[in-house]
């Protein structure tokens, strides 16, 4: 039987080296009943899978009169001209130049009426028509109700969707104001320029505060990285904004630092193609669009050596009217009162400057942040709460438990057999190892559990993390109550006891190394951090099972090469019997204890580096 044992013993310490080593070895929408309002500015299908097409659009748009006059009512016929069908619609008109966000006018008469519907967009009514159902129609009629003001030359803007997978974006036809009309003015309106004169951090921290990313950077060489000052006026607020993104950067004013009813500033650049855009982020965590009115000195560099450059003022204070249910809440960012600060970036759409969800998650400061302050403040893409779980569970698995699974493994005979209250000294560091690898994984899961309010996460992107948490948890409590619950030294389950509790300790620290894995594939790690963690996890996993193969070969064959039996007492755990024992024996080895220990503070060392720098 002990032969057996001893044989399962083996099989465990090969089980641990094989799995170790073989754990090393994509936000969309779509609405059938129509466009939502939040799309009144963007007016562009989010689908999964949909492109817009380019070139002529198999559609006719005519209205019946190519100018317009004061309060004019203009019918409009949409039509296919092909064998492609309208599925889904909208309508909206706007100047040709100038303030080219603002919506006019009214419609009325929609045919066919079981197919359209009005939006009411910026506060009016009816001044934007979608579909109100996915039946697909060959021709559309609406009425356009010119406004009582000459707005200037005026396209009507159509977006044709002809399936969930085609779409035409952008469809432009023109019309110009009829000759009674007053002369048209111009409203002021800031234009966005794409040339951007360089940005000068090195005076971050005296002339401006900035927040840059990652925590180490100094600028230029930055992830990504926004500055603010007040101006002289004390009226405006000039922000200067620089990330490695494919399409846009962004800045977000929020109460707290959970995402949603935040004010947002974008700018989106795809070569010579540029906007800012003002707006905010809705609780249901998507974006909506506002007008620009009050935003001035408006750059945007497009994109240099892969970067997005941009520059703006906006006024101290701001108002918006956010969604909240089915009315506008007014709600004020005024840069007197301390904000966090979050900072994004991303992709736009093709034929846009339509943004998509960030790919990574935002950077958020870490506190509230004083804009009338020039300092530079800290921010990182994982909350506070977050990093600390991390913390906690790198702490406990890179570091405790490799200590709880290598001192009743190898050093049982260790320590020249001292004893400490009547106990060999191995069994207290084994002892108190297993229990902190407990405290602190508890600890960890009831930090997320708080940050997540106690709900279980629905992103599919932190499930395969999750389960396997839980897994570990499950495993790791088992283990405390087994050794709490084990057997005494001549208990005859004792031995069958010993190899089940190593396998099981061996199967959670493998599935805690899987656990982490699964971590830095969540959305919220970008590309750099993911590959930084996975590295450092794989070379954590090398190295410990080159130390394990290390102390197996020093346990097993150095008896043999030096002819000098080894101690065979295995399964008494606690080694506290006085039974005779052979006095020639190979030592467990202290040089390889200290490369264990140099090994397990690098380990906690460089995972914790990843969690505190982003």
């Amino acid at each position: 039987m002990t032969m057996t044992l001893m044989r399962m013993t083996v099989l465990s310490n090969k089980m641990l080296l094989l799995c170790l080593l073989a754990v090393w070895a994509p936000w969309t929408e779509a609405f059938p009943s129509g466009a939502p309002a939040h799309t009144c500015m963007t007016m562009f299908p989010k689908h999964n899978g949909a492109e817009s097409r380019l070139g002529t659009p198999p559609f006719e748009i005519l209205p019946s009169s190519m100018t317009y006059n004061a309060g004019e009512r203009i019918p409009l016929t949409i039509s296919a001209t092909g064998t492609e069908q309208i599925k889904g619609v909208q309508i909206k008109a706007i100047r040709q130049s100038g303030n080219t966000e603002e919506i006019l006018g009214q419609y009325d008469n929609l045919q066919p009426v079981n197919k359209l519907r009005y939006i009411n967009c910026q506060e009016k009514q009816r001044n934007m028509v979608t579909h109100n159902n996915s039946m697909e129609v060959s021709a559309l009629t609406v009425t356009w109700i010119a406004p009582a003001t000459n707005e200037g030359p005026i396209y009507f803007d159509v977006t044709i969707v002809s399936s969930y997978t085609v779409f035409y974006f952008g469809i432009k036809t023109p019309i110009t104001p009829g000759p009674t009309l007053p002369v048209f003015v111009p409203q002021p309106w800031s234009t966005v320029s794409n040339s951007l004169s360089p940005i000068n951090w090195d005076t971050c921290g005296d002339d401006k505060g900035c927040m840059l990313y990652p925590a180490y950077c100094s600028g230029d060489d930055c992830k990504a990285a926004v500055s603010y000052a007040f101006n002289n006026d004390n009226d405006t607020v000039t922000f200067e904004m620089m990330a490695e993104s494919e399409g846009y950067v962004a800045v977000g004013f929020s109460h707290d630092s959970i995402m949603g009813d935040d004010q947002t500033i974008i700018c989106t650049a795809y070569f010579e193609r540029v906007s800012i855009q003002n707006g905010y982020n809705h609780h249901n965590k998507y974006n909506v669009r506002d007008l620009r009115t009050n935003l001035t000195n408006l750059e945007v560099a497009a994109q240099r050596d892969g970067k997005i450059y941009c520059r703006f003022s906006r006024p101290v204070s701001m108002e918006l009217l956010l969604e909240q249910g089915r009315s506008l809440v007014p709600m004020t960012f005024d840069l007197r009162e301390e904000f966090h600060l979050f900072l994004a970036w991303g992709h736009i759409y093709s034929l846009s400057d339509v943004i998509g969800f960030h790919n990574e998650a935002p950077v958020i400061s870490d506190a509230k942040v004083d804009f009338t302050d020039n300092s530079n403040v800290i921010g990182s893409v994982l909350p506070k709460l977050v990093r600390a779980h991390g913390s906690l569970m790198t702490i406990a698995w890179l570091g405790f438990a490799v200590l709880a699974i290598v001192m009743p493994r190898y050093y049982k005979d260790g320590f020249n057999d001292k004893k400490i209250c009547g106990i060999k000294i191995w069994f207290h560091i084994h002892r108190t190892a297993a229990i902190m690898t407990f405290a602190l994984t508890v600890a960890g899961l009831v930090l997320i559990l708080v940050k997540l309010d106690g709900e279980v996460t629905e992103r599919k992107s932190a499930q395969t993390h999750m389960y396997l948490g839980f897994t570990v948890v499950a495993l790791v409590c088992a283990q405390l109550v087994g050794g709490m619950l084990r057997p005494g030294p001549d208990g005859k389950v004792r031995p069958f006891f010993n190899v089940f509790h190593k396998l099981l300790g061996s199967a959670a620290l493998i599935i805690a190394a899987a656990t982490i894995v699964y971590a830095y594939k969540m959305s919220e790690f970008s590309y750099p951090m993911q590959r930084f963690g996975e590295r450092t996890v794989a070379v954590w996993a090398g190295v410990l099972v080159f130390l394990e193969i290390l102390l197996y070969a020093h346990q097993y064959l150095a008896p043999k090469f030096l002819g000098r039996p080894a101690r065979t007492d295995e399964y008494n755990v606690d080694k506290l019997s006085n039974d005779l024992e052979p006095t020639e024996t190979v030592r467990p080895s202290n040089f390889l204890l200290v490369l264990v220990l140099i090994f397990v503070i690098a380990s906690i060392i460089s995972a914790l580096y990843l969690i505190i720098v982003f």
